[in-house]
């Protein structure tokens, strides 16, 4: 099953000196409503990712590495809708667009 999430609002806390040291940063998501869905953990390349879980109260936790945090960010700030999405069986997690019409050709980011 695939568990679908929108996020309305977002958080990003980079951190130094965690307890776990291979992870440095967090991005936290809240539902239009503002509702929590939970966090994506930013982890240093290289290093093993955590698995993926929702806990039983629906609270997800994803990983990924530093090295998609700059596109995960760009979804975030210039895409709508965007969901956080679960496979509860395959244990994979993923921060996306919903459909979205063919060459609707938005302007390039600025920095």
């Amino acid at each position: 099953m695939i568990v679908s999430k929108e996020v309305g609002t977002y958080e990003v806390l980079m951190i130094s000196g965690y307890s776990n040291a291979n992870q440095i940063g967090f991005v936290y998501f809240y539902e239009p409503s503002g509702a929590y869905i939970g966090y994506a953990g930013i982890i240093k390349s290289g290093a093993p990712l955590p698995g993926n879980v929702q806990w039983p109260n629906g609270i997800l936790n994803i990983y990924f590495p530093d090295a998609q945090f700059g596109p995960m960010l760009d979804t975030l700030r210039n895409e709508r809708p965007v969901y956080v999405k679960y496979n509860t069986d395959l244990k994979w997690g993923s921060v996306g667009t919903g459909k979205e019409p063919v060459g609707e050709q938005e302007p390039p980011a600025t920095p």
